[in-house]
C-alpha cells in the first residue's frame, strides 16, 4: 500500500496534494488522523481526533476533559 492508504485496487483514499492544507493530519498506517474540535459558549472549547480508515471506518475519539466519560465513537 503506498503511505499506506492505498486499496489493493489502486485508488488511494486521500492524496498528498488534497491534505497539504489541513492542519493537524497524519497519514498512519491504513488511516487518516485528524485533530478537530469546537468552541460552545455553554461548555468552552473541545478537542478531539477523527480517523478515517481506507474501509471507511470511522472512529472519533472525544479528548474535552481529562476523565470524559463520552470518550469514543465508531461508526461503519
Amino acid at each position: 500500500m503506498a503511505n499506506g492508504l492505498e486499496k489493493e485496487s489502486g485508488f488511494t483514499m486521500f492524496s498528498d496534494d488534497e491534505l497539504k492544507d489541513v492542519n493537524g493530519v497524519k497519514k498512519v498506517g491504513e488511516f487518516v488522523e485528524v485533530m478537530c474540535g469546537c468552541t460552545s459558549h455553554r461548555y468552552g472549547d473541545a478537542v478531539g481526533k477523527l480517523k478515517i480508515f481506507v474501509n471507511g471506518y470511522l472512529e472519533i475519539t472525544c479528548e474535552c476533559t481529562p476523565g470524559c466519560e463520552e470518550g469514543l465513537f465508531l461508526s461503519l
